[in-house]
């Protein structure tokens, strides 16, 4: 049976983000490097940038019988309109809906879009192969576990699928992405995750629904040897972690960091957590270990908000880590939520306020929005604040809880610029002496200096991490890259050939050096 695993981000829009319009969903990419470990004729395509001649084409060319798309709520739309054009274009092919506002709108897409024929519920690997045999071997499908689908003229949901407990016995994401069609390969392997579930339960969020309140996760061996495999076969040398709390397991994150430092893997990263669950041995060790970059969901500086959120943390505790970051050096990014229903003018300055005594170097804020599967939802359905048919009815990406969200969002966002404390050749010392040397501070104090001009300095702290890891490849990496900004093509092609020694396929020194 040939597969076709597809994506649409929902827009073409010119102005669109690049990252959003670009990027694959990890989960997709899971599931496509599983079929194809088990031999199944799959196909992995994003097909945000095609138009719908283009997408025709795909479809007829590839003759998929089993079409899967991964939809969400900003994409809800665009993909029900693939999966009308798949129906058209494919006679007789099985179209199936995956991911997170598929699982939590199973039912009422099932009721009102019969282009759809079924949809694979949460974790979608195990699942999805099983729907694969049963369709093969011509099984009724109310057997296959994970599923909701159409019984009788009733809509069923087969049974929860229990969730895959041993996540290093499935393939890395990126294992085949060199075959999917609409892909950038150079942004897309980027992105890993390493486990899988959040242990808190904030309102506004899917997860606990999708995942379950646990956390699984994958061995730190495992993770290393998914670092390894992006540096050699994509030349990827920076990663973002996308897990929902990195840390939530104290004593993996320092194993994993200890391994990553062990393996010399050299590679720099960040990643996304909690504020309770981080502190400054942790810190240290992941500074170490190549994370460049923390990011913090802080959301609100009112305590009445966090609680209204469901956060569970305090302002004290949001002090405690980032004062911690800072400490250690590393970047700190946070995320901040606007337009919450009953927010007060004390509530905006208590944010405010937060934010200046915490001073994040980077700063995302998005307004308040219904999701399908959160609390927050389900709660204001019951309380008929809203209509059942919601997503249904709205054509807008994101269905925002206050009409002036966006409003709020922008004027946060004005009030709370500049924040971030400046690096100076005293804090420069200091991290040198409190955690010693470390690749990631040469390249802050580096970049800090070549920002004022001081491209002398800046090429001693690159230089620094050349002399004392030579086989780190972002020294070779910085040094070039400075060496093209001050005119020295001469010295910057001779550190790229160094760099594509250590790490061949790297995009950047393979253009520049051939």
């Amino acid at each position: 049976m040939t597969i076709l695993l597809a994506y649409h981000s929902g827009t073409n829009r010119p102005d669109e983000s690049t990252a959003f319009r670009d990027l694959l969903p990890i989960g997709l990419c899971s599931l496509h490097a599983l079929l194809r470990t088990k031999a199944i004729d799959a196909h992995l395509a994003n097909l945000s940038g095609m138009d719908r001649s283009q997408i025709t084409s795909l479809f007829r060319r590839i003759k998929p019988k089993l079409v899967g798309f991964s939809q969400w709520t900003h994409n809800r739309h665009s993909t029900l309109e693939l999966a009308r054009l798949a129906k058209q274009q494919l006679p007789g092919c099985t179209v199936v809906l995956g991911g997170g506002h598929a699982t939590h709108q199973a039912e009422a897409i099932l009721a009102y879009h019969p282009e759809v024929d079924l949809i694979v519920a949460g974790e979608g690997e195990e699942t999805l192969l099983a729907l694969i045999a049963a369709l093969e071997q011509g099984q009724p499908l109310d057997n296959v576990a994970g599923l909701v689908i159409r019984a009788e003229g009733t809509l069923v949901r087969t049974g929860v699928r229990p969730r895959i407990h041993d996540l290093d016995q499935l393939p890395y994401p990126a294992r085949y992405l060199h075959e999917a069609a609409g892909v950038d390969l150079e942004l897309q392997t980027q992105f890993i995750s390493t486990s899988r579930g959040c242990p808190s339960a904030c309102r506004f969020c899917a997860s606990p629904t999708f995942w379950g309140r646990a956390v699984h996760t994958r061995s730190p061996a495992s993770v290393v040897e998914e670092f390894l495999f992006h540096r050699c076969q994509f030349g990827t040398l920076y990663l973002s972690l996308r897990d929902d709390t990195f840390t939530a397991d104290r004593r993996r994150t320092i194993e994993l960091c200890r391994l990553l430092s062990e393996r010399q893997v050299n590679m720099f990263w960040n990643c996304q957590t909690r504020v309770e669950a981080v502190d400054e041995e942790v810190l240290v060790w992941m500074k170490r270990a190549g994370c460049e970059c923390i990011q913090l969901g802080v959301e609100s500086g009112s305590r009445r908000l966090l609680q209204l959120l469901g956060k569970r943390i305090t302002p004290e505790q949001v002090i405690t880590a980032c004062d911690a970051v800072h400490r250690v050096g590393l970047q700190l990014s946070v995320y901040l939520i606007a337009g919450i229903p009953g927010e007060t003018t004390e509530d905006n300055r208590a944010t405010k306020e937060l934010l200046r005594r915490i001073a994040p170097h980077d700063l995302q804020v998005a307004p308040l929005a219904y999701y399908p599967g959160t609390s927050l939802f389900s709660d204001a359905l019951r309380h008929q604040q809203v209509a059942a048919d919601l997503f249904e009815s709205s054509r807008e990406e994101a269905l925002l809880v206050m009409a002036d969200g966006n409003r709020r969002t922008a004027r946060l966002l004005n009030g709370t610029a500049n924040l971030a404390p400046q690096l100076n050749s005293r804090t420069i010392a200091t991290l040198k002496q409190r955690i010693g040397y470390c690749a990631v501070t040469c390249m802050q104090a580096g970049d800090h200096y070549l920002q004022r001009g001081d491209w002398r300095r800046a090429e001693a702290e690159y230089g620094e991490i050349t002399v004392t890891q030579p086989d780190h490849p972002w020294g070779w990496l910085l040094l070039a890259e400075l060496y093209d900004q001050i005119g020295r093509p001469g010295q910057a092609r001779s550190c790229y050939r160094r760099l594509l020694d250590l790490v061949p396929r790297h995009p950047q020194a393979l253009m520049r050096c051939t």
